[in-house]
């Protein structure tokens, strides 16, 4: 009998049974052959498992098999317009549930010495929805039709659509997981789920032997898929208010987005502006007074045209609406948040990896069990979502540390010098990278530049630095791995 069996999920997108099998179970064997695994032959008669599965085994004779469980032949295809219309409530339903997200952070009372930190985390929370309302609102149009029209668009929101909107093939993806599972009868399992694999791994275990099951997810669309399924049952009025409501939030927080950040810009401006007034006093003591009063004056002028400028009051108005907005919606949803906190805390052990800059699993992080979600550190960008499999630090020796440590009370403690490390490697390129960008405006100003072209220097500064920050990232992964094989190496 099997000891270990590892199923390994995977999210929307994939349709090379091949290329999945070595984007992930030949990463997490190679990390698992550096440790205390390694590997063997199939045996003869192998026949029960995926193409490019791979069989090791232990010190303990213990042995183990990463299997590829791909699901993407169960997907019954709609019609191109039924997929459209998937897709048009699916957008705002999404932004719906990082408003709710937002919603419970901005409910979570601050203590005196939290307060700096609750600040923080509502404004990034507020400029996310802002981000992703904006874009469900310029996009929709654009994105439906892409969807009715082009076959490869279509097919990419159908694995997430007709998963959670069509009952015939959720009920078949989950099967596929847990008849394999089944099937196999091996002492123990692990399934590993990465995106929407990792809810199709997390409904799976729900229906498996907690004793004998560990789940691990890696960047779960579990807290985004479930509201969707749900919207199902949601009227065509509810669905009005809810775009509504976007659309009222959105503006509201351009509004003030676009007052603060006009207003920084040009007491940024008014500032250089007076120390180069106060530097040529230096330099001209016989024009010292003059230099001076220009000095104060261009100063005086910038923030008296800010203080009498209409757009405060339009701030003054928008700031409530935004929470009022927020809180309402939080507070009219929370039965609904309860029924998905329980969804999202299946009765097993394990773990769900969120990377800190996922839009993916960034709902999972406030709506996940707090005793299985651990917030990683990867390239700190809009691409960390793909970036799971590649983190040889902290993903990879995750899922070693459960899949060696099955079938015991607990697993090894984590290795935790090398996770700080990154993380504070990433966060100071991040300091770096708004360091150069502020410097990058302050000289476009400096030298007489407007506020467009400072603008695109910023932003292609802060571009540069996303690159280098992602590459940083991925030579610490590679140096790890490498590391860890030396010290296989015979001597």
């Amino acid at each position: 009998m099997l000891d270990i069996y590892a199923p390994v999920v995977h999210g929307i997108g994939v349709r090379d049974h091949k290329e999945f099998a070595e984007d992930s179970v030949r990463l997490i064997a190679d990390r698992l052959g550096g440790g205390e695994w390694s590997r063997r032959e199939c045996p003869r008669g192998c026949d029960g498992f995926a193409d490019g599965h791979v069989h090791l085994v232990d010190a303990r004779a213990r042995t183990l098999v990463v299997d590829p469980l791909t699901w993407y032949a169960e997907i019954r295809q709609p019609t191109r317009w039924r997929a459209a219309w998937w897709f048009l409530r699916a957008l705002f339903v999404l932004c719906a549930v990082h408003l709710l997200v937002n919603g419970q952070v901005l409910l979570q009372a601050p203590t005196l010495s939290t307060w700096p930190r609750y600040i923080g985390r509502a404004l990034r929370a507020m400029a996310w929805i802002l981000f992703l309302g904006s874009l469900a609102i310029a996009l929709a149009v654009p994105l439906t039709l892409a969807v009715a029209l082009i076959p490869r668009a279509r097919w990419l929101a159908t694995d997430a659509l007709g998963w959670t909107s069509d009952p015939e093939t959720r009920t078949k993806v989950i099967e596929l997981v847990t008849n394999r599972v089944m099937t196999t009868r091996a002492k123990h399992t692990v399934v590993i789920g990465h995106s929407q694999g990792g809810a199709i791994a997390a409904n799976a275990a729900h229906r498996l032997d907690p004793d004998s099951t560990t789940l691990v997810t890696l960047g779960s669309g579990q807290a985004l898929l479930a509201p969707i399924r749900a919207s199902l049952s949601v009227p065509w009025g509810s669905f009005a208010a809810l775009v509504v409501a976007i659309v009222v939030y959105v503006a509201a927080a351009v509004a003030i987005m676009r007052t603060l950040l006009a207003g920084a810009i040009a007491l940024v401006a008014a500032t250089i502006r007076a120390l180069v007034h106060l530097l040529r006093a230096l330099m001209d003591p016989s024009r010292a007074a003059d230099h001076v009063d220009a000095a104060a004056d261009g100063f005086a002028d910038a923030v008296g045209e800010l203080a009498l400028s209409p757009w405060l009051l339009v701030v003054a108005v928008a700031v409530p609406v935004i929470a009022v907005t927020v809180l309402v919606y939080a507070r009219l949803l929370a039965p609904a948040v309860r029924g998905m906190r329980e969804l999202m805390r299946p009765a097993v052990p394990g773990v769900d990896l969120c990377a800190r800059f996922d839009g993916v699993s960034h709902p999972f992080t406030v709506l996940g069990s707090p005793d299985r979600v651990v917030k990683i550190t990867q390239s700190a960008s809009v691409f960390d979502h793909v970036l799971y499999f590649d983190n040889e630090i902290e993903v990879l020796s995750e899922i070693d540390r459960w899949i060696t440590g099955a079938g015991s009370a607990a697993p090894a403690p984590r290795a935790t010098a090398a996770r700080r490390r990154i993380r504070h490697r990433v966060r100071a390129l991040r300091l770096c990278r708004a360091a150069l960008v502020l410097a990058a405006i302050v000289t476009a100003f400096a030298f007489g530049f407007g506020t467009g072209p400072a603008i695109a220097l910023g932003a292609c500064v802060y571009a540069a630095m996303t690159v280098v920050k992602r590459i940083v990232w991925g030579r610490a992964q590679r140096g790890r791995a490498g590391t860890r094989s030396l010290t296989r190496l015979p001597n």
